[in-house]
């Protein structure tokens, strides 16, 4: 997909960005922190947003100098190393590590539908049939969504985003109204403390990851070199207004212990109002597991566009089967990627046991992918100096190298807290084994070209 002057319009984009980004992470993985840190997390996840705000304008100025479809594929093979077989490893490294996240992102949302659905309707969560079945759907649905052209699909994601948003709201007035300021005190505290609020952030960074699919679709955005980057910055600014807001009003409507106790980590937000809407208020719960659906759909259907266009990029490098990289002629969409990513991520789907491997090892794969675009970014300018990259974007990240050093410092020092997390060790030997699998499929497909 190319360059086009026609194509997305830059309020759809930014719509698709927020819907995509507050999703499964809010609603689940926002406890996960608040276990950790208390309602310090609100730092983590303020950090989280900064962090990715700069990784964003990283990605701005890749995206305008290559504004083409695939980037987290694109911008290192462009950039990255002197021969084609360096370029090719650059480049497949980064789509494999991005492909960790957005394939293991899907399954997750995808569990946590039928988790959230299981919190408020018994017959689901005593069903290990219905547990099984619902993820598939939804997987099937927004493969669904996906399968129409980008403008359809645009379309139907930001009404559904909008319907989110004005829950959303609604859920936040009651949080402030019926909360109390003393359920954050202390501010820091959970099972890790100030720890936990450095430990966090490359879990509250899996909230914010779907930014990375505007890259992935950058060819099909009207005129990309001048929208993509406000159309990033907007999204992520607004999301992060957002997940403090919701997470303000959950911290003031629950105590930390209180959450933990009762293991409701992974539905913090109908933990939370219900704790204080009782009685015949009791139906406003129902609020929250329909803005969880509403946010899974829309972030299970951007994270899934996004696999499929990474994967639809490494094909048509020669990476992959040649017909993963086919376009549909009249949806110009990629048809057989979309459906590869669909079939992975119900095969995954199964194993619901391991939602909390898919966390900590999607964890580090974004953290490692943002490393990836750091260096990528720096290693541009260079090349723009010495003149062996000819193209300039119409955007540059202010302060030279300072925002892609920053970022690089950041990932460093998350990462090594990760580690010494709970499960950080088991994260690190299933992304090591990720990577493992990667480097196999790189020097098979080096072989098989010899």
């Amino acid at each position: 997909m190319s360059n086009n002057t026609k194509g997305l319009s830059p309020k759809a984009c930014i719509m698709m960005a927020i819907g995509g980004m507050v999703g499964s992470s809010i609603f689940t993985l926002s406890g996960v922190t608040y276990g950790m840190a208390g309602s310090a997390a609100l730092v983590t996840w303020f950090l989280a947003g900064i962090i990715l705000l700069l990784y964003a304008l990283n990605i701005a100025e890749l995206a305008t100098t290559f504004p083409k479809s695939g980037g987290v594929y694109v911008y290192p093979h462009e950039v990255l190393g002197k021969t084609p077989k360096a370029k090719s490893f650059a480049g497949w490294i980064a789509a494999w590590s991005w492909l960790n996240v957005s394939i293991f992102g899907t399954t997750f949302s995808a569990i946590c539908v039928s988790t959230y659905l299981g919190s408020f309707f018994p017959a689901v969560s005593n069903s290990k049939v219905l547990q099984i079945l619902i993820p598939i759907a939804w997987i099937a649905l927004t493969w669904f969504l996906n399968a129409r052209s980008a403008n359809a699909f645009g379309k139907i994601h930001n009404k559904i985003t909008f319907a989110l948003l004005f829950v959303l709201a609604i859920y936040i007035i009651l949080g402030i109204v019926n909360g109390d300021t003393a359920n954050m005190q202390p501010f820091v505290s959970g099972g890790m403390g100030a720890t936990g609020v450095v430990a966090g952030i490359p879990i509250a960074m899996l909230g914010y990851g779907s930014i990375i699919a505007v890259a992935s679709f950058g060819g099909e955005i009207e005129n990309p070199k001048h929208n993509i980057p406000k159309i990033i910055v907007t999204a992520v600014v607004g999301t992060v207004i957002v997940y403090c807001l919701i997470l303000f009003a959950t911290f003031r409507m629950t105590p930390v212990d209180e959450l933990v106790s009762a293991n409701a980590q992974y539905y913090p937000l109908a933990f939370a109002l219900g704790s204080v809407m009782t009685g015949k208020w009791g139906w406003i719960v129902s609020i929250v597991p329909l803005a969880a659906l509403l946010a899974l759909t829309t972030n299970m259907s951007i994270m899934i566009m996004d696999a499929s266009r990474t994967i639809m990029a490494t094909a048509q490098s020669g990476f992959l089967p040649k017909k993963l990289g086919e376009i549909h002629p009249q949806k110009n969409t990629p048809i057989a990627a979309l459906s590869t990513v669909a079939v992975i991520c119900v095969i995954m789907s199964l194993k619901p046991d391991f939602i909390s491997i898919i966390i900590n090892a999607g964890s580090i794969c974004s953290a490692i992918t943002v490393a990836i675009i750091s260096v990528t970014l720096m290693t541009l300018r260079k090349k723009q100096r010495t003149g062996e990259i000819p193209e300039k974007g119409e955007f540059q990240v202010p302060g030279g190298k300072l925002f892609p050093i920053i970022t690089l410092v950041v990932i460093v020092i998350t990462l090594v807290l990760l580690y010494f997390g709970d499960g950080g060790t088991t994260a690190y030997i299933v992304a090591g084994v990720w990577y493992l699998i990667g480097v196999v499929i790189f020097l098979i497909k080096n072989a098989a070209q010899k």
